[in-house]
């Protein structure tokens, strides 16, 4: 657990990034570099490590690991600006949730003795786990979290709130507002067998103390792009509101062929993502979600100003970042935290485990997310859990062609306020 000193060491380091310009140049990298409180005496410059890479590039969530792999090279190229080491990314291919393919990556990775990673899907649905234990490789998730099957496990973290679980409380604050007559919820989810069992037990002690009921527990495939069977029960089963638990395309899918079914009933979604939002079309309109989103549109502090500029600048002009790659470009920064956590005490950064050992002494970075207009925000993780402790929390609504943020909140739904 964080003691209250580490939150504070955590937020001071974060608010020396006010009122960032945006480099240009050589000198203004050194700037952004000061600002960061990098210290140059343990910045690793000319120094080069080797970072594992295991994103969905082929398989139905391609569509996002074709982009959030080249964030982390953007990253990589403005830690060496910075006066940091060279980051060599090493990309291996989960196909979006094969267990055998991402192991088959892990393992390759331990023995080329690669000592960090970025990974997803909660290491690939948990089939990584136990390979990042065995060749000690120090690794982030900023797609899936640590879920409620990934926590504590070694040498792993999640580094986005878990989703729907950290969501649900705000969500029940906001139903209970915006819809207080609501008592019968149906969920549909993606069957990852007793995973979801799991995931569904813990979403019902939620409810505990308040009128709600799970009125349908339907579960999907993973990918599924015909979800008729699923809606047709959620329509027998008389809900007053609807919880989607599918991710990326999917979510697009449920909701083009919802609209038709004529149950009319609000739709709460766990994410938000562009390729869901063009599926769906006008079908989208009124969708309520939630989750950590990272809005590009409003960057809420310099940092996260500075990444969506850089974005557009480097990898796509047309189309904004989501939080995958929001995610990815705050975990290659915080990688080299725990690079220079490990060279300012004398030790190796090519060790896995004292890298861990390197987060683990402080777990608070700065963020790209939260913050105000002149200071950037911290992200905590829980020394127990491996994962987010705490992470500005949404409830929104895609509404006439924009997101409207709706609620606000802390994980779990402390310091909840309604925006509108």
């Amino acid at each position: 657990m964080l003691t209250r000193r580490e939150m504070l060491v955590g937020a001071g380091a974060a608010a020396a990034v006010a009122a960032m310009p945006r480099p240009a140049s050589a000198a203004g990298f050194a700037e952004f570099a000061a600002m960061l409180g990098v210290d140059p005496k343990h910045a690793g410059k000319g120094l080069s490590f080797d970072v594992g890479c295991s994103y969905p590039v082929t398989g139905p969530a391609a569509i996002f690991g074709s982009h959030v792999t080249d964030i982390p090279r953007l990253a990589f190229s403005h830690i060496e600006q910075m006066g940091g080491p060279k980051f060599n990314l090493i990309l291996k291919d989960n196909r979006s949730g094969d267990p055998l393919a991402g192991v088959q990556g892990v393992r390759e990775l331990g023995f080329a003795h690669v000592p960090m990673m970025l990974t997803s899907e909660v290491a690939d649905l948990g089939a990584e786990l136990t390979s990042i234990k065995q060749y000690k490789i120090f690794s982030l998730d900023g797609s899936g979290g640590t879920s409620i099957f990934g926590q504590g496990r070694k040498y792993f973290w999640g580094t986005i709130a878990i989703t729907p679980n950290d969501a649900i409380p705000g969500v029940i604050k906001y139903m209970r507002h915006a819809f207080p007559k609501a008592k019968r919820l149906a969920f549909c989810g993606w069957d990852l067998g007793g995973l979801s069992d799991a995931v569904a037990d813990q979403v019902q002690q939620y409810f505990k103390g308040t009128d709600y009921v799970l009125a349908a527990n339907e579960k999907s495939k993973i990918g599924a792009t015909d979800y008729a069977a699923n809606i047709q029960k959620i329509k027998q089963s008389d809900p007053d509101i609807v919880w989607a638990v599918v991710y990326a395309e999917d979510v697009g899918y449920f909701m083009k062929q919802y609209a038709i079914a004529g149950i009319n009933k609000p739709v709460f979604a766990f994410t938000h993502t562009l390729a869901a939002q063009q599926i769906a079309g006008a079908a989208y309109d009124g969708l309520y979600f939630s989750f950590d989103f990272f809005d590009a549109t409003r960057p809420s502090n310099p940092w996260a100003k500075f990444f969506v500029d850089e974005y557009a600048k480097n990898v796509n002009a047309t189309v904004p970042p989501d939080y995958y790659g929001a995610n990815a470009y705050e975990d290659s920064f915080t990688l080299w935290q725990c690079v220079m956590r490990v060279l300012k005490l004398g030790g190796n950064p090519k060790d896995g485990t004292q890298l861990d050992a390197a987060l683990q002494s402080n777990p608070v970075f700065p963020s790209v997310y939260g913050g105000d207009a002149t200071t950037v925000g911290t992200i905590a993780l829980d020394r127990d859990t491996h994962s987010v402790k705490h992470r500005p929390m949404t409830v929104a609504q895609y509404r006439d062609g924009r997101v409207i943020p709706l609620a606000q909140f802390d994980i779990g739904g402390d310091d909840f306020k309604l925006l509108t």
